[in-house]
This record gives C-alpha cells, sequence and structure tokens, in this order.
C-alpha cells in the first residue's frame, strides 16, 4: 500500500474534509490536518498504519462510540476494482462500490484516494485511567459511558483494558502514564482483591480555554457514576 502512490498523491486538507492516498500513514494525514486545527474524527490507536489498509478492515478507536468507526467518517473514494477499472464512488454516486470497498478488506477494490471527514482538533485534552478488580463493574461503567445520556456530558475517547497478574508489573511500564508508585499500588491492589486480572478504563475529556475552569467540575461528575476501586484514578493533562 505505501509503494502504491508512488508520489502522486497529496494530502490536501480543506474546511471539513482532507483527501489523502491510500498510501499515506494516518500520523501523516494527522500532522497535515493540525497545521490547520484540524484533525479526522475517528481513530486507531496506532498511527503508522495506511490509510487505505486501515479503511479496507473497519479502523476502531476510541471516538468509535461518538462517530463510528473509521469507515463510517468517509464522503467519498477512488478505488481501483479487480478489473482494472478506477472510479470515484459516495454515499451518493456508485454506492455500492464505496459501501463495499470500505470495509470490504480489499475484495471489491483497493482505495486508492478517500476523502475523510475532519473536526477541529481538541485543543487540551484531560486524560483518565480508572482501575476496577470487578469486571462485572468494569463492564457496567463502560457501557454507560458509550451510552447515550453519559454521552451528552461525559467523555470524548473511551476504551478498556485487561491486565493479567502476572504481567501486571511489566505490561504498565510499557506506557509513560504509570509511575512506579501507581505501578506498585495496582499490584498491591490485585494483591488485596485476589483478583487474577486488573481492569482498566481509559478515558479522555476534550476542553479548551473557554471550556477550562469547568473541566474538573464536569470530570467530577462523571466519575461519581462510576464504579471503579475508590482511590485508584488516574489523571494527566
Amino acid at each position: 500500500m505505501r509503494t502504491l502512490g508512488r508520489g502522486h498523491h497529496r494530502i490536501n486538507v480543506s474546511t471539513d474534509y482532507v483527501d489523502a492516498g491510500g498510501e499515506h500513514l494516518w500520523v501523516d494525514v494527522l500532522r497535515a490536518t493540525l497545521k490547520h486545527g484540524l484533525a479526522p474524527r475517528a481513530w486507531t490507536d496506532h498511527l503508522q498504519l495506511t490509510v487505505g489498509g486501515t479503511l479496507s478492515n473497519a479502523g476502531i478507536g476510541g471516538q468509535a462510540f461518538r462517530h463510528g468507526p473509521q469507515i463510517a467518517n468517509v464522503h467519498e473514494l477512488d478505488v481501483v476494482t479487480g478489473t482494472g477499472e478506477m472510479g470515484t464512488c459516495s454515499r451518493d454516486r456508485r454506492n455500492d462500490l464505496f459501501f463495499a470497498a470500505l470495509g470490504g478488506l480489499g475484495q471489491f477494490g483497493i482505495i486508492t484516494r478517500p476523502r475523510i471527514a475532519l473536526e477541529s482538533a481538541p485543543k487540551q485534552v484531560r486524560w483518565v485511567r480508572l482501575a476496577y478488580s470487578d469486571v462485572v463493574a468494569f463492564i457496567r461503567d463502560q457501557e454507560l459511558l458509550i451510552s447515550k445520556h453519559a454521552r451528552e456530558a461525559g467523555f470524548d475517547y473511551v476504551e478498556g483494558q485487561v491486565q493479567l497478574n502476572r504481567t501486571l508489573t511489566k505490561g504498565p511500564k510499557s506506557t509513560p502514564f504509570f509511575s512506579e508508585a501507581d505501578i506498585n499500588r495496582l499490584a498491591g491492589l490485585a494483591s488485596e482483591t485476589g483478583s487474577g486480572a486488573i481492569y482498566f478504563i481509559e478515558a479522555a475529556m476534550y476542553y479548551d480555554e473557554t471550556t477550562a475552569p469547568s473541566v474538573n467540575q464536569k470530570l467530577g461528575m462523571v466519575l461519581a457514576q462510576l464504579s471503579f476501586v475508590p482511590g485508584f484514578v488516574f489523571t494527566k493533562m
């Protein structure tokens, strides 16, 4: 996929969309759109993936509960079909090819240019991880956070993780989020509760200069609805 464009495609940013070659990486798209204060609405966690390759699958990430997967945030495609035909398609034009190519695993055509929906890039982010020893509470809170009610005043990004006890002192070290003291506390929690795993909800709340004074209050209101282990809230800005 990386050699598909051979330098012919450029990343062209408009006011509410970006045209990119299927061979471009998502990190390249992000860098180009951020220069205009914009960003795609949906992401995968790993940005070193090609745009066309991801859109040929689905593209699931922490924003999917708000915007759907990446394939739900595309306005238009250029596709090379199995017969060698190159065509442009969208929801309103050759929509059979459009919906077949998106998430079609390349079986119905190769995506060479998608037109991807944009939104204003977040100015600032409050990053949160919540720890659970009870899987039932963990699942219940995840469902609450992605529900319509919570979405109206909740997080902009939500994902879940499971860390087995035997890897608890190794897995969290792979991310700069947790300090050594945090990791020791989490290991102690697993030992005290006898849980076979610790479960994490990872979430983010976007804000800007206007909403900065109220972000702590908003975060507190959301956390008050949840059933994580008391005291096991980890935040970064």
